[in-house]
């Protein structure tokens, strides 16, 4: 329920004036000269906590040759999406392909026109199940893999604001993680479907998968080399309170230094 602002009598529904019916004060124009220096500190303190954050973010991502490095590098992994996974000849139920297969042409081609009832009929076959199953977890685990390092550039984005590394050393362990455990299933699979698919299946894990598990791991490394400097200047700068204190203090100072010259 809201109150006069001079009195603080309990204004019903129906006071409608812009008057209070008790002590006469003009609501809408009351102390309007404080409301409106009390808006502009606060317009202010806003302005100056969003210097902070842009100072941060700036220094984060372009503060440093080696900044600038961790900010492409982040991006790099997803070449992984395009280089051959597999050197094959495949001839499988609802996908037939010869030559150089990537992580991108096989979601495209296979895994968007897939029957998962079909799919799981073959994992959870006698003979070839286990078989299948690996080529399943191969693909599950690239696409985590994939799904972690493209998250990974914008919470590096995002981290940047104060200064945070953590998370990307985290996505990046599990993309790493994941395309490693992606390229041991596959690996798995092609070893194993060479004996037992009866000609269905001929090739080879491509050597361009150790790229994109090189470059998850330089991402890596470089987090961690970027994360203990970015620790180190939280450390050392002031807080977003005592930046704040401090970019207020030296605007009133101006002002007063304005003030006088005008006088």
């Amino acid at each position: 329920m809201a109150k006069c602002p001079n009195c603080g009598r309990k204004l019903k529904w129906y006071n409608v004036r812009a008057e209070c019916p008790d002590c006469g004060a003009n609501i809408p124009n009351y102390n309007w000269e404080g409301r409106l220096e009390a808006d502009a500190d606060a317009a202010e303190t806003a302005f100056a906590r969003l210097h902070y954050r842009l100072d941060n973010f700036k220094s984060a991502t372009v503060g440093s040759p080696l900044r600038i490095v961790r900010l492409v590098v982040t991006l790099l992994p997803l070449v992984g999406l395009v280089v051959p996974l597999l050197n094959a000849t495949l001839t499988f139920p609802l996908y037939e392909n010869t030559g150089s297969i990537s992580f991108l042409t096989f979601v495209l081609d296979y895994l968007t026109k897939f029957d998962i009832g079909s799919v799981l009929g073959l994992v959870s076959g006698e003979i070839l199940g286990g078989l299948f199953l690996s080529l399943v977890l191969a693909m599950v685990f690239a696409l985590l893999a994939v799904a972690a390092g493209v998250l990974n550039f914008f919470v590096v984005l995002l981290g940047a604001i104060n200064l945070n590394w953590l998370p990307n050393v985290l996505l990046n362990v599990v993309s790493f993680v994941s395309w490693g455990l992606s390229a041991l299933f596959l690996q798995q699979f092609t070893a194993g479907a060479a004996e037992t698919t009866l000609g269905l299946f001929s090739g080879s894990v491509s050597p361009w998968y150790l790229l994109g598990l090189g470059l998850f791991l330089l991402d890596l490394v470089i987090d961690i080399v970027v994360g203990v400097s970015l620790r180190k200047q939280k450390k050392t700068q002031p807080t977003i309170d005592e930046a704040v204190q401090n970019e207020l203090r030296e605007l009133r100072e101006r002002e007063l230094e304005q003030a006088a010259e005008i006088a």
